[in-house]
């Protein structure tokens, strides 16, 4: 993956994405392996803002049984599986537990409907080669086991529980990268830190984009025959330079944030209840509920649903927003304790909302995705926005956004070929075999732990990274507190388009999932980028301070 501006400034594509999360990478990916040529422009880092902040579930739409939405569970059952499918190494099924109190709506008994109407409408939802990927049917336990499994929860008044599978990502700045990976080996010219900074139109088209990299501050236009907003809470800001003004920066968002804590059950993720209700379910059982959900040896809590009115380059989460999660948290499962200090790190992103509630602190999350086009709403016939709502229906959305694209150029759609496509690592038939595999063949200098975390990570490419090993052992020292190998740093300078130490930290690597990693870590990484890229010190001592202010923010 190469950012080769000059290239993307000469020439003229039949697709230009404005915006590389997880929807502008999918729509890339899906509309280069369909035959278009395609660039994508991305601000910041590819996937660090919203889809960064995600709670790393891939959702199979149990929640939207509520809202009597039988078409979107269909469609996240069905992402669900293609995502298991397309990135085995990076999406596995995991058990979450809905305790029950009482009788009625509140009771096993209503879960025990909802587990068969679920399985039911997820009939196909198994449709895979590789036994390990399926996803078990719904159940219903007593109270005894239920607290076997959850001892600490309120006993007063439980009945028992539903027992459900849905999917975890193992690490969804990887799984969001090898979207970009995918895209780039499809043909698609990607380029981050690269901000758009206005829209050129004539005669009801969008002619070209203008641009701007943030390394160098240099500018230059991009030309598109057509043109896909995907920059999910910026997507108004770039559509108001349809209109050539200064853009009003103004937004109304939900602020969703998730928050690291101590591990409170490593077998399992499970439900509490909050506060707030849920004011759009048809059928509601009580209260949203706030899943808690084992990651990397801790728990990570989410998601908040509140107000974010203003500019989203400020976004921002305070030590109140913080403080009164934390709150919530504790009166929903008092058995936490949790205190602020337990509280080393949090995520947060930016959603689209629906109505806005009465109170002026709570918003509704907008429960569907939009593909607009500007044709009808603003006379442009180019340009169209695709403004999704969850990490796990953006290929699904993609795939709807090129269509529109395809026929917005008088062309019928070819097949999406995304549906079965593998991800970059992801081509793998059975993922069990594939470790044992691995395990068997690794070099003496790897541990058991180091492997499997590279086969996480990297999946069908992990030989990519033990290659570097094999020609200088030394990369397969892990750096300080953690299984990450110098070998990781090497290949991201190299070939990951990295533009920033946060880059490597926070995205390419797990270096800096649960927090700060060690100082001596940093610095080794700092190092292997310095040699790499070309890095004088006064970069690497900016990168270090640039790196310590966003963690700063964040804990």
């Amino acid at each position: 993956m190469e950012r080769d501006l000059k290239r993307i400034a000469g020439s003229e594509y039949d697709l230009l994405v404005i915006g590389g999360g997880i929807y502008g990478l999918c729509t890339a990916w899906d509309a280069a392996l369909r035959g278009l040529s395609v660039a994508l422009l991305e601000k910041g880092d590819f996937g660090a803002a919203t889809s960064s902040a995600t709670h790393k579930i891939i959702h199979g739409g149990l929640r939207y049984l509520q809202h009597a939405d039988v078409r979107r569970m269909r469609e996240s059952i069905r992402e669900r599986m293609i995502m298991m499918r397309i990135a085995p190494h990076l999406v596995r099924a995991m058990p979450f537990v809905v305790p029950a109190y009482g009788h009625l709506l509140r009771g096993k008994e209503v879960l025990a409907v909802a587990m068969a109407i679920t399985d039911l409408i997820g009939f196909d939802r198994n449709r895979l080669d590789d036994p390990s990927k399926r996803i078990p049917n719904g159940r219903v336990i007593g109270r005894k086991e239920c607290l076997e499994i959850l001892p600490e929860i309120d006993p007063k008044g439980l009945t028992g529980a539903a027992v459900y599978y849905d999917a975890q990502m193992v690490n969804s700045d990887r799984l969001t990268l090898s979207f970009a990976l995918s895209a780039a080996g499809a043909g698609a010219d990607l380029a981050n830190y690269v901000e758009v900074t206005g829209l050129s139109t004539r005669d009801g088209r969008v002619t070209s984009v203008a641009a701007r990299d943030l390394h160098t501050g240099d500018t230059f236009d991009v030309r598109g025959k057509m043109v896909a907003n995907t920059t999910g809470p910026w997507s108004d800001v770039v559509v108001a330079h349809l209109r050539g003004a200064t853009p009003d920066r103004r937004v109304l968002r939900s602020k969703g944030i998730q928050i690291v804590t101590p591990l409170y059950n490593a077998n399992c993720a499970f439900a509490v209840e909050g506060t707030q209700r849920d004011p759009d379910a048809v059928i509601s059982r009580g209260n949203r509920l706030y899943f808690i959900t084992p990651w990397r040896g801790c728990s990570l809590i989410g998601t908040t649903d509140t107000v974010y009115e203003g500019d989203p380059d400020d976004f921002v989460v305070t030590e109140r927003d913080i403080a009164e999660f934390v709150g919530e948290i504790n009166a929903a499962y008092p058995a936490a304790k949790l205190k602020r200090d337990d509280v080393p790190y949090w995520f947060a992103g930016m959603r689209p909302v629906g109505e806005k509630n009465i109170d002026p602190n709570v918003s509704r999350t907008a429960r569907k995705f939009e593909i607009v086009d500007h044709a009808r709403r603003d006379g442009v016939s180019n340009f169209i926005s695709a403004i999704g709502v969850k990490y796990t229906t953006a290929r699904g959305v993609a795939e709807q956004a090129v269509d529109r694209i395809f026929r917005k150029m008088d062309r019928q759609p070819p097949k999406c070929p995304t549906r079965t496509a593998r991800l970059w690592g992801g081509e793998i038939e059975r993922f069990d075999e594939f470790v044992a595999r691995q395990l068997r063949a690794k070099p003496a200098a790897l541990s058991e732990a180091v492997v499997r975390h590279l086969v996480t990570n990297y999946g069908s490419r992990l030989g990519e990274i033990v290659e570097y090993i094999t020609h200088d052992p030394s990369l397969g020292e892990p750096l300080a507190g953690s299984d990450v190998t110098r070998a990781e740093v090497v290949h991201a300078c190299r070939h990951e388009m990295v533009g920033s130490l946060a880059d490597v930290v926070l995205r390419r690597t797990e270096l800096g999932t649960l927090g700060p990693p060690r100082a001596e870590a940093v610095d080794e990484v700092l190092r292997i980028m310095a040699a790499e890229l070309g890095w004088p010190d006064s970069r690497t001592a900016s990168e270090h301070t640039a790196l310590a202010r966003q963690f700063v923010a964040r804990k």
